[in-house]
């Protein structure tokens, strides 16, 4: 075999074993030490126990020195056809205002791309945004309809506007409305409407008081916003307990630069959001004017409550054991049980693209205050790289289509990474100064390595310990 033999692979060592990921076949295999240790090195011939075993692994489609050839999205022919017909979301940013001063929000003036102002999107434009989508929406029979903000509920009458013309263009379809909020806006009134039209609503919620307080301010002053958020939220509770347990969710926004214990123990004893869907992100510092600084305590914690996720999934604690906080943290484990369990190939294939990119304008389409079109609302509408397009234009397949192959600006070092399906980058990791910048693009190249190694370990680890692979949540 010797130095020319040089296989597609990417080695992983957990407690239980020695593993290889094979990329071509997106599948892991436990191989015997001495076969780890000679494909870690490579340098010497193998002796006549690891050849043998090689050349078996060979024989069953192991080891291919295969890589892509061309960087090309799958999508790429048949994205004008998607556009057509298979819009799948549609978000309206019906404000870019909002009550709180959120120190973290990416309006609130800490970041280089986005502030907030006193826009407000006009029942005109929504209509217009409303119309598009319906009419590119014709493989679909149900609609999902997101109102988004600075806080959406300060346009709490556009939004019904918007609900009132979306049933009535329906044609006969089902309609969905959801948005985020800070909860400080609740009120009976908007209650009873967001039960009657069975709004999907995700509150922002940050942990106890302290922890709420410590960021979620209310705008021009120094007064937090957790005792009328929670105050709201309770009301809602009590009015409407079924419809809260079925479709109200919360989520967590979390300083790494705190410890995290105070969220956990809050998520897992305060009565109000007893039995609640819980979401969790870590402060996004993308674009932002200083980095996120992860303290010590706070890397031990939430380690070790990672760790009690899987020691839940193997069945040595039980549910109530672990924060609803963190059972999230499963998902990304049950990603990585689908990717090794549902994917079935032989090699990569000679076109192909990395993981990362959305399709631009189809999977979601956002849509902000002026009408300019966007890939989604985690991308910056003061982008000129991000907009795709106008409502009164469409969107522009061409600037669409070099989203969709970001893959292209860092291609010769995407086609040999290992980690190349798994790849979660977003081209707004790539954007600098208003262009797509290479370098950009591949300083988040290592984070993404280690996240992806750390998940397929996970996985290994819960495969060894018995998991059977049932992706439950």
């Amino acid at each position: 075999m010797g130095e020319k033999f040089q296989p597609f692979i990417h080695l992983l060592d957990i407690p239980y074993g020695k593993y290889v990921f094979d990329v071509n076949k997106s599948s892991a295999i436990k191989v015997p030490d001495a076969v780890y240790a000679y494909l870690k090195d490579m340098t010497n011939e193998p002796d006549a126990e690891v050849r043998e075993y090689l050349e078996d692994l060979r024989a069953r489609g192991y080891l291919k020195e295969k890589h892509v050839k061309v960087s090309e999205h799958p999508v790429t022919e048949y994205y004008h056809s998607f556009l057509k017909n298979n819009l799948g979301q549609l978000t309206l940013q019906v404000t870019q205002g909002c009550n709180l001063k959120c120190e973290y929000c990416a309006y609130s003036g800490n970041y280089f791309n986005r502030e907030h102002t006193n826009k407000a999107m006009s029942f005109e434009t929504a209509k217009k945004a409303i119309d598009y989508f319906i009419s590119h929406a014709r493989d679909s029979s149900h609609f999902a309809i997101s109102f988004y903000g600075g806080e959406p509920l300060l346009e709490f009458g556009l939004i019904k506007q918007c609900v009132a013309y979306a049933d009535s263009r329906a044609e006969g379809r089902e309609v969905s409305y959801n948005f985020t909020t800070n909860g400080t806006l609740l009120t009976e009134e908007k209650y009873d409407y967001l039960v009657e039209h069975n709004f999907a609503v995700l509150v922002s919620l940050d942990g106890p008081q302290e922890v709420h307080d410590r960021h979620r301010i209310f705008a021009g002053s120094t007064v937090g916003s957790f005792q009328k958020m929670s105050d709201n939220v309770k009301m809602l509770r009590r009015k409407y307990p079924n419809y809260f347990a079925e479709m109200v969710s919360f989520n967590t926004v979390i300083d790494p630069a705190y410890p995290i214990k105070a969220i956990c123990d809050f998520t897992d004893t305060d009565e109000w959001i007893s039995g609640s869907n819980i979401l969790s992100t870590v402060i996004n510092d993308v674009q932002a004017k200083e980095k996120n600084h992860y303290s010590e305590t706070f890397l031990e914690e939430y380690e070790y409550e990672k760790f009690k996720v899987l020691l839940w999934k193997v069945g040595r604690l039980e549910k109530k054991d672990i924060s609803p906080l963190m059972r999230k943290h499963f998902t990304g484990i049950k990603q990585m049980a689908a990717f090794f369990e549902r994917t079935e190939q032989n090699e990569l294939p000679d076109k192909g693209h990395r993981g990362g990119p959305c399709i631009p304008g189809v999977r979601k389409l956002f849509v902000d205050v002026d009408g300019r079109l966007f890939p989604c609302e985690r991308v910056s509408e003061t982008s000129e790289v991000a907009c795709i397009g106008h409502i009164d234009s469409g969107i522009d397949e061409k600037k669409a289509l070099q989203l969709l192959n970001i893959e292209r600006i860092t291609s010769e070092e995407c086609r040999n990474c290992w980690a190349y399906a798994m790849c979660s980058t977003c081209f707004m990791y790539a954007e600098d100064k208003g262009k797509l910048s290479r370098d950009k693009q591949l300083m988040e190249c290592q984070s993404n390595r280690m996240q992806a190694d750390k998940q397929i370990k996970d996985y290994l680890v819960l495969r060894e310990l018995g998991y059977s692979g049932e992706l439950d949540s």
